[in-house]
C-alpha cells in the first residue's frame, strides 16, 4: 500500500494499471470478508479481516484516493494489532486453545481482554455517527474510502469505481457480522471446552495487557485526531509532494483563468481570477465561474465581481445543505450506508449467537455447498494444488527425470562412469588366478608371435 501510494505519479499516468489495482482490491475486500464468515480459528478470522481491509486500501489507491488509503493503513494498524494481541491473550487464558467452538462464556474470567477486544471490534467495524466527528478510528478512515469511491464513480462513471464502492459497502456488512461473531463465540454464551481449562482461565499479565491498553487508545483516538491531516483541509500541507492529491482546484483554476483571457494584471497586483480563487475549500469558484466573473468584472467593475462571489457563496451553502452536514459531497444515503450495514451485521450476529445460541453451530453442522465454499476459502487451495502445484511438479519431474538424469547425466558423468565400469568388468574376467590359464595364454601368444615372424620373415 505504501509503495503504491508513493508511486502515485506513475499510477496517475497509467489508468489501466490503476483500474487493475482497483478491481483486485475490490474483489479482495469482498472475498476475504466472505471467507471470514465461516472460519473457526480465532486468529484466522482476524487474519482474513486483515486481508479484507487491505482490499479497501488498494482499491482506494487504485481510485486515486492515496490519502485515504494511507489513512486506513494508519488507523488499521492500531485496532488490528489490538485484535491480534487480544486474541493472543484469549489463547493464553484458555491454555493455547484457538478454536472458537471450544470457547464461550469467558468474559467474566478475562474482563479486561474482553473490553479491549470490543474496542478493537468497534474500531474495525467503523462505528461512528455520520456527519460528525464522533467515532472510532475505523469510522473515519473506512468511511473516507467508501465515500471517496462513490465520488469518483459519480464523477467518472467508471465501472471499476462503482464495483469498488459496492464491494466496500458489502464488505462492511460482512465485517460487522464476523467481527461480532468472534466476540460472541469467544466470550459469551455457555463455555464449550474442557471444564479444567475454564477453571484455570485467568487474565494476562501486565506485560501483555499494557500494549493492549496503548493500542486501544489509538483505536479510539487515531481517526479523529488525524483525519484532517490525512484527508481533510490540512492534507496538502501534511502530504506536500509525497503523494499526488486528488484536488488541485486552486492551481488549475488560476491556470485556466490565464487561458480564458481578461486584462493582464499589473505587476504586483493580483488578477481578478486569483482574487476569486482566494477563498478556501467550498467558497472558491470553479473555473467556469471564475471566467464568468472576469467577464463581469470587465463589464461592470468590482461591484459585479463582488456580486458574483456572493452568489457563488450562496450556491455553495445550498449545495452543502443538500449533501448533508460536514461538507460531504455525497448523497445522504451514501453517507449513512456504512452505518446502516454495520448495524445490520451487528443485529444479525446478535440474533444468531446471543438470542439463538447454537443456531450458528447447527447451520455449520448442516453444511451445504455455500458453507463448504466459504469454509474452504472458495477452494483456492484446491485450485492452486490442481493447477500450479501439480503443474509445477509435473514440469519439474520432466526436467529432473528426463532432462537431468536421462540426458545430462546419461550422456555425461554417469554415462562415462557406466562405460568404464562395464569395460573393467569384462577385462577383469581375464584375470582368473589359475596358473595353467596364464601358461596357456603365454603359449598362444608365443605361437602367434612365431607365426607372424615366420610369415613376415619368409615374405622378406
Amino acid at each position: 500500500v505504501f509503495l503504491v501510494c508513493r508511486c502515485s505519479p506513475i499510477y496517475d499516468a497509467a489508468p489501466i494499471a490503476s483500474t487493475i489495482v482497483t478491481v483486485v482490491g475490490a474483489v479482495t475486500a469482498f472475498y476475504a470478508a466472505t471467507v471470514g464468515l465461516a472460519q473457526n480459528d480465532i486468529k484466522r478470522v482476524i487474519a482474513y479481516s486483515t486481508c479484507s481491509q487491505l482490499g479497501y486500501m488498494f482499491f482506494a489507491a487504485g481510485l486515486g484516493l492515496y490519502g485515504a488509503a494511507m489513512f486506513h493503513l494508519f488507523t488499521h494498524a492500531f485496532f488490528k494489532a489490538l485484535l491480534f494481541l487480544g486474541a493472543g491473550s484469549v489463547i493464553h487464558a484458555l491454555h493455547h486453545e484457538q478454536d472458537m467452538r471450544n470457547m464461550g462464556g469467558v468474559w467474566r474470567k478475562i474482563p479486561w481482554t474482553w473490553g479491549l477486544m470490543i474496542i478493537g471490534t468497534l474500531a474495525l467495524t467503523g462505528v461512528g455517527i455520520p456527519g460528525t466527528s464522533i467515532g472510532f478510528a475505523g469510522f473515519f478512515s473506512k468511511d473516507a474510502i467508501i465515500e471517496g469511491a462513490y465520488e469518483v464513480a459519480a464523477e467518472s462513471g467508471a465501472t471499476a469505481a462503482y464495483l469498488a464502492f459496492w464491494a466496500g459497502v458489502v464488505a462492511a456488512l460482512l465485517t460487522s457480522f464476523y467481527s461480532w461473531r468472534l466476540i460472541f463465540m469467544a466470550f459469551h454464551g455457555a463455555y464449550r471446552g474442557p471444564e479444567k481449562v475454564y477453571d484455570h482461565a485467568h487474565e494476562s499479565p501486565p506485560v501483555m495487557m499494557v500494549p493492549l491498553l496503548l493500542l486501544a487508545c489509538g483505536a479510539v483516538l487515531a481517526g479523529g485526531l488525524f483525519v484532517n491531516k490525512f484527508v481533510g483541509d490540512g492534507a496538502e500541507g501534511f502530504w506536500r509532494e509525497s503523494v499526488v492529491l486528488a484536488t488541485h482546484d486552486a492551481a488549475e483554476a488560476e491556470e485556466h483563468g490565464a487561458e480564458v483571457g481578461g486584462p493582464a494584471p499589473v505587476e504586483g497586483e493580483e488578477s481578478p481570477v486569483a482574487e476569486l480563487h482566494e477563498g478556501e475549500g467550498e467558497t472558491a469558484l470553479t473555473d467556469a465561474e471564475a471566467a464568468d466573473a472576469v467577464e463581469a468584472a470587465e463589464a461592470g467593475g468590482e461591484e459585479a465581481v463582488a456580486a458574483a462571489a456572493e452568489e457563488h457563496a450562496e450556491d455553495t451553502e445550498h449545495a452543502d445543505e443538500e449533501h448533508g452536514e460536514g461538507g460531504h459531497h455525497v448523497p445522504l444515503w451514501v453517507l449513512w450506508a456504512p452505518f446502516a450495514v454495520t448495524l445490520t451485521g451487528f443485529l444479525i450476529a446478535v440474533f444468531t449467537y446471543l438470542f439463538n445460541q447454537g443456531l450458528g453451530a447447527r447451520l455449520a453442522a448442516r453444511g451445504g455447498p455455500l458453507h463448504a465454499f466459504l469454509y474452504n476459502k472458495w477452494y483456492f487451495d484446491e485450485l492452486y494444488n490442481a493447477t500450479l502445484v501439480r503443474g509445477s511438479r509435473a514440469l519439474g519431474d520432466i526436467f529432473w527425470k528426463q532432462g537431468d538424469e536421462r540426458i545430462i547425466n546419461g550422456f555425461g558423468p554417469d554415462g562415462l562412469a557406466k562405460a568404464a565400469r562395464a569395460g573393467a568388468a569384462r577385462l577383469s574376467r581375464l584375470q582368473s588366478g589359475y596358473l595353467y590359464h596364464y601358461a596357456l595364454a603365454m603359449l598362444v601368444a608365443l605361437l602367434i608371435a612365431a607365426t607372424l615372424l615366420i610369415a613376415f620373415g619368409t615374405g622378406a
